[in-house]
């Protein structure tokens, strides 16, 4: 029940009230395409050893030393009750709601006592400043929203991989992120298994076990290239004739902005239109500036040149004649099944190379027929799962999951225009507070999942800037570390709760009425009993509790989630009451409905999203935003364009004054010993996954460096302190972290930038606070480092 993608259900034993064992799915029928176990990767069969954790949390501690120092007293739950309240009472009514923000966070997806609990104790009381997109998907988000008008995970199902003869996938791996026994990743393996004749094309900086001889071909490509690689694709697919013979027909008629015909019909269109926002938008059409042109090196693009193979070869790494090779395998492809991973995204403007890739299967005229992708994430089948209701925040704005950073400093100045705050009246109205009190809800975003945590660690310092801080947790995370008020959350095997199969669950789904195993531990209580004593506190129990207790609401959730239309026809059926289904405890449902992307927009002519009504080569929402937004074009790749192009941005491959002083590509993963940061504190899955960084052997050579060896991996921003694994599953040039490894700022101070040396291993400490030009989000794997022995 962390944000995996998968909630797999697990069987606790214990014996006189504590835990002994964990199995997992073990005793259902197990028939793909029917019901299949829903089997726990090892980080679910590590329950036990995560539950029982030295650095669990036993009570509500108090700060008394400096932040990040985690010098703690313990109080009683009615002082911290008295903590909380006082300072959130003080600081609403002198600074505003929009000075209260809790803060992303991912850590535990119940249906009753989690993240809403909060929320909804905050809107019984003037609300909370909102936030808008996520750490893994914000820049794809924005990407799918400018090019179809919907979201990034609305790809063809995986089921549909039978019809397909091709599958070019960039950046994707579901057998390290998706490792559940019923997850995207175990469909991904059936899929393979069930087409012999699919030829299988991974591009990738490493050779991930989504691979290990699944795959025809591996192409480690740099990190940050993709959108020259593709484009390189797509010059091969116009120059040769191609598209004009094969799908020029489509793209006339589902896309505008691949020529200058388009664009022009799209301006008198708009005009025509009579409405008055289509209109508006004419203004911002640049007809000129079309896919066609730029790909070819003419018109407004002739002075640059054709985007060719030859000039892409030696930026992304993969050699002219793999590239016009693997171009004639998409142009000669019955069905390509196109998709790329959310890897792509998390770079300095991402948002233009996801758009780019997404272009890949536009120019093949092929969307909507079967065995084809539009280049998303996966469609899957997801149970519905009702939870608490978080009430009404009357607070109206919003500032992205990412830049909260800026909220602390300058929220008072911050706007629409220039920092991409939502839910103004104009883009020139301040968003007018800054962010006075922090809430870390099962999550670790304070400190180990944001971006330079030595600079975050900095401002937390300041104690005049933020003067509040709450982390809820049930462990002494590093965000923890660096609380004011640390409080003892029940873990999953003392909780009575609902848990649906989550958002990557593939095409089966499941219902877990959860039961506790164990009652809860030491003096930790659920987040909806603490809300309930804070409520009472402040004077407005009865709305919160609206004279219900833990049972009355999980039976009035449970028949939400049971009369639920999604959920008709589950195995076994629902029973009458929740106490029932909890003995019952796991409820299945194959889900595959065949879903083909977009068969539904081209088979019955209905428009698409966007304004156009089109798929949006040229984003008319983009032309909008490049000609009003502000930005700040001396920072290298920080521009909007509303047609997709390769970006050189700053750490990256191309930037040749960054790259003098530091020659490595560094990108985080998921490893496969944590989800995120969680787990990170299990001894076994410390063990089991091994937190190294990867390294070519012949980067490895050039440094005298060997497996094990110990080294640190340092730029501008930090050091980390961690072993090396030399291997050829890495491209030349390129280093891999796994990221979520613990903050540990504990070393001595590194005086090649003056900060301690952080032995935790977190990559967040050589990470950039840097916000990204559409989405204002997390570039997390552009990075530039060097790399020498400890």
């Amino acid at each position: 029940m962390v944000n995996c993608g998968s909630n797999c259900p697990i069987k606790v034993i214990t014996q006189d009230g504590n835990v002994v064992r964990i199995e997992t799915d073990l005793e259902t029928e197990d028939e793909y395409g029917v019901s299949h176990q829903a089997r726990a990767c090892a980080r679910g069969r590590s329950l036990k050893q995560r539950t029982y954790a030295p650095d669990r949390l036993k009570t509500p501690l108090r700060r008394v030393g400096k932040r990040g120092e985690a010098k703690f007293e313990p109080i009683s739950w009615d002082e911290a009750a008295a903590i909380f309240v006082e300072n959130w009472q003080r600081i609403k009514n002198e600074y505003g709601p929009k000075s209260i923000f809790p803060l992303y966070g991912t850590g535990a997806y119940y249906g009753f006592a989690s993240r809403s609990a909060w929320l909804r104790l905050l809107n019984l009381d003037g609300g909370y400043l909102r936030y808008y997109g996520n750490y893994s998907w914000a820049q794809q988000n924005e990407a799918a929203s400018a090019t179809w008008g919907g979201g990034s995970t609305n790809g063809t199902a995986l089921s549909n991989l039978k019809d397909s003869d091709l599958m070019l996938a960039i950046a994707y791996n579901p057998s390290e992120i998706r490792q559940s026994g019923s997850g995207e990743g175990y469909d991904f393996l059936n899929q393979l298994e069930q087409n012999n004749g699919l030829e299988v094309i991974m591009v990738d900086p490493r050779y991930t076990d989504s691979m290990l001889g699944k795959e025809n071909s591996w192409y480690p490509i740099r990190p940050g290239t993709d959108a020259i690689f593709i484009e390189a694709i797509a010059h091969e697919m116009i120059s040769s004739g191609w598209v004009e013979q094969n799908s020029k027909a489509f793209i006339d008629k589902w896309t505008v902005g691949y020529d200058k015909a388009s664009l022009e019909a799209l301006k008198t269109e708009f005009e025509n239109s009579g409405d008055a926002t289509k209109v508006d938008y004419v203004k911002y059409i640049d007809s000129d500036n079309n896919y066609h042109d730029y790909i070819m090196g003419v018109g407004r693009f002739a002075a640059d040149g054709p985007r060719t193979a030859a000039k892409a070869a030696p930026i992304c790494g993969i050699p002219e004649t793999s590239i016009k090779s693997i171009a004639q395998k998409v142009m000669n492809a019955r069905a390509p099944y196109i998709i790329t991973g959310a890897g792509v995204n998390r770079h300095a403007n991402g948002e233009q190379a996801m758009r780019a890739c997404y272009m890949l299967p536009i120019l093949t005229g092929k969307i909507g027929q079967a065995g084809v992708n539009n280049g998303a994430l996966p469609s899957q089948f997801q149970m519905f799962r009702a939870g608490l209701p978080s009430g009404s925040n009357p607070v109206t704005e919003s500032i992205s999951h990412y830049n909260w950073i800026d909220a602390i400093e300058r929220g008072t100045e911050m706007t629409g225009r220039a920092d991409g705050v939502r839910g103004t009246p104009d883009m020139d109205t301040k968003l007018g507070a800054n962010i006075k009190m922090l809430m870390g809800i099962n999550g670790n975003i304070l400190i180990n999942q944001h971006s330079d945590c030595n600079k975050t660690h900095e401002l937390l310092q300041d104690e005049s800037k933020v003067e509040f801080i709450m982390v809820c947790d049930c462990w002494m995370t590093p965000s923890a570390r660096y609380a004011d008020l640390v409080l003892p959350d029940t873990s999953w095997l003392e909780s009575n709760d609902l848990a649906n199969d989550s958002y990557a669950s593939g095409l089966m789904g499941n219902l877990t009425m959860m039961s506790a195993a164990i009652d809860p531990l030491w003096e930790c209580r659920s987040m909806f009993e603490m809300c309930r004593l804070f409520a009472a506190k402040a004077g407005f129990e009865g709305q919160y509790t609206e004279g219900k207790d833990e049972a009355a609401w999980l039976e009035e959730l449970y028949q939400a989630t049971k009369s639920n239309a999604r959920n008709a026809g589950t195995q076994p059926a629902f029973p009458d009451s929740y106490v029932e289904a909890q003995k019952i405890g796991l409820f299945k449902k194959w889900g595959d409905s065949g879903t083909i992307a977009f068969a539904d927009n081209i088979n019955n002519n209905k428009p698409f999203g966007t304004l156009s009504g089109k798929l949006e080569i040229y984003s008319t929402k983009w032309a909008k935003y490049a000609a009003e937004w502000t930005l700040d074009t001396s920072i290298l790749g920080n521009t909007i364009d509303p047609i997709p192009k390769y970006q050189v941005t700053w750490d990256h491959y191309e930037d040749t004054e960054t790259r003098e002083k530091y020659p490595l590509l560094l990108v985080g993963y998921h490893t496969k010993g944590r989800t995120h940061s969680s787990y990170h504190n299990v001894g076994w899955l410390r063990e089991a996954a091994e937190d190294a960084v990867w390294m070519n052997p012949v980067d490895a050579g050039a440094r005298g460096l060997s497996s094990g060896d110990k080294v640190h991996v340092y730029n501008d921003r930090g050091t980390i302190e961690v072993p090396v694994r030399v291997t050829p599953r890495i491209a030349p040039g390129v280093t891999a972290l796994g990221q979520g490894a613990w903050f540990l700022r504990n070393g001595p101070v590194d005086s090649r930038n003056g900060k301690p040396i952080d032995k935790g291993g977190a990559v967040n400490t050589i990470t950039l606070y840097r916000p990204t030009p559409v989405g204002k989000a997390n570039p997390q794997h552009t990075n530039l480092v060097e790399i020498t022995r400890a």
